[in-house]
């Protein structure tokens, strides 16, 4: 009998793991070559990056403010520009109380919002996929995939990833791939430090 060897991921396949169950396995290894993908890592503007040391950094606008994931310089889609009336990021509680029609409202002190506190964690609720790209830094988008419509949208270390085909999006929603070409629907964030609200 001849011996062949698997990677992990090979192996969990083999024995009829798939979808988020693989996932979730796989996410749990802590070895470089237990890694399935190579995500791509980008900073806050949704630049490419090096490493993950360098998501860190912020590009300023000519104005001198920054500009978050999903938006453009100038606050075109609700940047954080002077001025603007269009929130996003990190706001006083008095800002975060006029937003009205929000999608998703999150008490970050609960300990049901504890993968948030840390940069990479993830939480699904009500269809929506939240996570913190930094430390009290958040981004949201819809949990279905635009490949197939199924809900198997994750977070994936710097980007959302669907667990049943492979499509990747980026953080501002833009595919990264062939099955993720479509796109896929990307929330504004605002938070006060205590409470998120996710709006569109």
């Amino acid at each position: 009998m001849e011996k062949k060897e698997l990677s992990r991921y090979q192996f969990l396949k083999s024995i009829g793991f798939k979808g988020s169950a693989l996932m979730a396995i796989l996410a749990s290894c802590t070895q470089k070559e237990d890694y399935v993908l190579d995500s791509l890592i980008v900073n806050k503007n949704g630049q490419p990056v090096k490493t993950l040391d360098s998501t860190q950094a912020t590009a300023l606008t000519p104005s001198g403010s920054t500009t978050l994931p999903g938006t453009t310089p100038g606050g075109s889609t609700g940047g954080t520009t002077a001025g603007s009336t269009n929130l996003s990021g990190k706001v006083t509680t008095d800002e975060l109380n006029t937003i009205k029609n929000f999608l998703l409202k999150i008490d970050l002190t609960s300990s049901s919002a504890s993968a948030l506190m840390t940069a990479g964690g993830y939480l699904i609720s009500n269809s929506i996929v939240v996570a913190a790209y930094n430390p009290g830094e958040y981004v949201a988008a819809q949990n279905l995939c635009t490949h197939q419509p199924r809900q198997r949208i994750i977070f994936n270390r710097s980007e959302f990833y669907c667990t049943d085909h492979g499509a990747r999006f980026s953080m501002t929603g833009q595919g990264l791939n062939s099955l993720g070409s479509r796109g896929l629907v990307v929330y504004r964030t605002a938070n006060d430090g205590k409470t998120l609200l996710i709006f569109s």
